[in-house]
């Protein structure tokens, strides 16, 4: 189950772009994110080799997430990327940062809760 805080407006500066919600069995990880996160972000055309940077961020902390010790294990992850609410022009730089946030399995519970957050601005631009 999706966690309902990932689509809320966090800043009336970013939107919500998407979520993707994986299974740490019988998916593909890699090539699930990069289908996903591509066809997420390419309206915006960006330019390839940030696609790249960011694709590889999330196939990391992705593969960090499920290999973590058993206290620290993710069952799932959530991916959620946000972008600026005004994009302006297509040209020009981007850049982003990512949030990582992890909740310890309690006692009782099976696994920790792993969600990772993407945000997506125009650099220079306020």
């Amino acid at each position: 189950m999706a966690d309902p805080s990932h689509t809320q407006n966090h800043h009336p500066e970013w939107q919500f772009l998407g979520e993707l919600e994986l299974p740490a069995a019988g998916v593909n990880l890699d090539e699930t994110i990069r289908t996903w996160l591509t066809g997420l972000i390419d309206p915006l055309a960006l330019h390839g080799d940030f696609l790249n940077r960011i694709l590889k961020s999330a196939q990391d902390a992705g593969t960090r997430a499920f290999q973590g010790d058993a206290a620290g294990k993710a069952d799932h992850i959530h991916l959620v990327i946000y972008g600026p609410r005004e994009q302006g022009s297509k040209t020009g730089t981007w850049g982003f940062f990512r949030v990582e946030k992890v909740r310890n399995s309690a006692e009782g519970q099976s696994s920790a809760a792993h969600s990772i957050e993407f945000y997506l601005y125009r650099e220079g631009q306020s």
